[in-house]
Parts: C-alpha cells; structure tokens; sequence
C-alpha cells in the first residue's frame, strides 16, 4: 500500500502495488510490479485476498492512518501479516525530517510523523496487534552513513522501525 514508484515492491516477483499517484504507478509497472490505482482508505480487492501486505513510509502521507490499517486488516488473510516501515517521530531522524517539513519541503510538507505507540493505538483500533518489531537507523542524521543491521526488538531513537502486526481473532458471544 502506498506503492509509489514501487522502488520496495519491485523486489518481491509478482507484487500488487496500490497507490494513488498514477505518474508514480507508471514507473511501478515498468519495475516489474502490477499496479492499482486506489487509496489505501478503499481497497479495491476482495477481503482476505492476501498473505502480506507492506506499508512503507506511507502511514505518515495519509490522512487517516487507522482506517488505512483497517482496510488492510479486510483485505489480508487470517493468518497474514502487515509490515509497516516507519520514521518515528521522536527519533533523531524523525526531529530531522520534522524540520524539512516545517521548511517547508516539497515532499515533506505533507507528512505527519508518529511514535511507535501512535501506531500502536492505531493498530488497536483496527483490529490489528504488534507481533514484531525490528529496529534499525540507529546512527543519527548528521554522522557519516554506515552499513546497519537491524536490531531485534525497539531500540528507542532509531530512525526507522519495522512493525510486524496480525490480526486479533474476532471472539463472538453465543
């Protein structure tokens, strides 16, 4: 969700990309990744009609998070697993990212960063719960880049965060 130009989805054969942007899905299509236009809001596709679904630096480019995770957790299958990339907001990367924003940069205008217990909450909401995480980023925006592993687990100030969440079995009342 949240395809773009497909630059992570390109890396895994045979991949649905969803975005709203269709200049960004026409750079998709030619990464090798089938693409649909639509907001993550209204997905398309049929419930339970996949195993995974990403969601890669996009929570913060919609406006409403948590009803984007709930039309994942429709379409995903009941054992599956939604993988949210993230900047935290409280992050050295995310204070660094906060102030392009306020400078008003063209792509960062537009973002709304979140703590790790934001999505959290949000996750909650739709149904959906923190099986995983993994950390990493872990060095800050003005050093010199190096190669990271990621970390198992959150490591408060690392600037990106991988969450792994599964749906909550739904328990009626009979």
């Amino acid at each position: 969700m949240g395809a773009g130009t497909g630059r992570f989805a390109m890396h895994y054969p045979g991949a649905v990309g969803i975005d709203p942007s269709l200049n960004a899905l026409k750079v998709a299509k030619k990464r090798g990744v089938v693409t649909v236009c639509g907001c993550g809001e209204h997905l398309p596709f049929k419930d339970e009609s996949f195993g995974s679904i990403f969601i890669i630096v996009t929570v913060c480019f919609v406006d409403k998070p948590w009803e984007v995770l709930r039309e994942a957790r429709g379409v995903l299958k009941k054992e599956g697993s939604i993988i949210i990339g993230l900047i935290p907001k409280d992050s050295p990367w995310g204070m660094f990212y906060g102030e392009k924003k306020k400078s008003g940069h063209p792509f960062y205008s537009s973002a709304r960063f979140y703590t790790v217990k934001d999505v959290e909450n949000m996750l909650q909401i739709a149904g959906l719960k923190i099986s995983r995480i993994r950390s990493t980023l872990l060095q800050r925006p003005d050093e010199q880049r190096k190669v990271e592993e990621s970390v198992e687990g959150y490591i408060n100030g690392a600037g990106f965060i991988c969450i792994e969440a599964k749906p909550v079995p739904c328990e009626g009342i009979f």
